[in-house]
């Protein structure tokens, strides 16, 4: 789904707070990304920064932080679970977010528990996206 010129893929769930993606994989497994909307507010992503593969993770774990020319952001999201992967490709050239933010996911999470209730279809996000690429898009 377009949303003001950013593109939001019907497929994954959306935290509207933070800007994430997630995409439900096999296993419970989720990847984790950033939104089209959230790296164009970020401006050029410069570093990203993750927990390390094997780590437990809860709701208070930074799980991912990145870096831009203005903006440096810490990412915790309402999940208990544990890193089984890092996409080394993103560490080594965070550029690939603001190139294709839906194929450069961060990192996956074996996920135990989940807050579903705290990430949303694109049609339930619709309004609170629209709202913010308005404002950041003149």
């Amino acid at each position: 789904m377009n949303i003001s010129g950013f593109e939001f893929p019907e497929e994954l769930l959306y935290d509207e707070e933070k800007h994430v993606w997630i995409k439900k994989e096999k296993n419970n497994v989720i990847s984790i990304g950033i939104t089209s909307l959230g790296q164009y507010m970020a401006g050029k992503i410069f570093q990203v920064s993750t927990k390390e593969v094997g780590e437990k993770v809860t709701p208070k774990s930074t799980l991912f932080s990145i870096e831009s020319a203005k903006w440096v952001g810490k990412f915790r999201l309402p999940i208990t679970g544990e890193i089984i992967a890092v996409n080394e490709n993103v560490i080594k050239d965070p550029s690939i977010i603001n190139e294709k933010p839906y194929d450069a996911w961060i990192i996956k999470v074996r996920v135990e528990s989940i807050d579903e209730r705290r990430f949303k279809t694109i049609n339930e996000a619709y309004e609170k996206f629209k709202e913010e690429a308005e404002k950041v898009v003149k």
